[in-house]
């Protein structure tokens, strides 16, 4: 299976690339990637795409965290991340539509903050959200061949969110937060995302798959 991997130098991707690379043919590509092996573009100009054909799936990472109160936040922060989350991706889409095949499956990475409402998440919860309603109704479009879904994690300890670890006291106040009292790990989500990949999830297409400890639907 031929999978393109939008945003691979993120740590979710790599981790993904690593642990699936004997079972899937990955394209990675990437705007600031520190690996060698990984297609450099910039994502707003179409021109920098690489050229491929029969995809059997996309997903795309790219993601920003800007929590700020809403009155810090600038319209040009609004605009960069809805550039980043979604326009981003629609010009991806735009430009791989015609290139999948019958059976593709595509995955985007949404957030827990796009269906709970959190303090100094306006931006980047309007942009995820934004982002789960084009999944439904591209899911809804391109039925039965296409597949859409999205992935929604909690907190990950990843290098983007390494502010919310800087020490042991403030990794257990994130990890309280969370019904099974614990912060995601890469491997988390990667398995979740290969899970939405592969044949195992034929079934299932529309949906907003959450990986967050339990936060989105459970309160003790």
């Amino acid at each position: 299976m031929k999978i393109l991997l939008v945003g691979a130098s993120s740590d979710i991707a790599n981790e993904l690339f690593v642990k699936y690379k004997s079972e899937y043919n990955f394209i990675r590509l990437s705007s600031n990637s520190e690996f060698s092996d990984v297609e450099n573009f910039n994502i707003q100009d179409q021109n920098t795409y690489i050229d491929a054909e029969n995809i059997d799936g996309i997903v795309y990472f790219p993601g920003t965290i800007v929590l700020k109160p809403f009155k810090q936040l600038s319209l040009d922060t609004f605009e960069n991340d809805y550039n980043i989350n979604v326009l981003g991706l629609i010009k991806i889409l735009k430009f791989y539509q015609s290139k999948l095949s019958d059976s593709a499956s595509l995955v985007f990475i949404s957030t827990v903050a796009a269906n709970i409402g959190m303090p100094f998440h306006s931006s980047i919860s309007m942009c995820k959200a934004s982002l789960e309603g084009l999944a439904k109704s591209l899911a809804a479009e391109w039925a039965p061949k296409v597949r859409v879904n999205c992935v929604a994690p909690s907190l990950v300890e990843t290098k983007l969110a390494k502010r919310f670890f800087r020490n042991d006291k403030q990794k257990e106040m994130m990890s309280e937060r969370h019904p099974l009292k614990t912060t995601g790990q890469v491997e988390d989500i990667s398995s979740a995302i290969e899970f939405l990949l592969s044949t195992k999830s034929k079934w299932i297409t529309g949906q907003v798959i959450g990986v967050d400890g339990g936060m989105s639907t459970i309160k003790i």
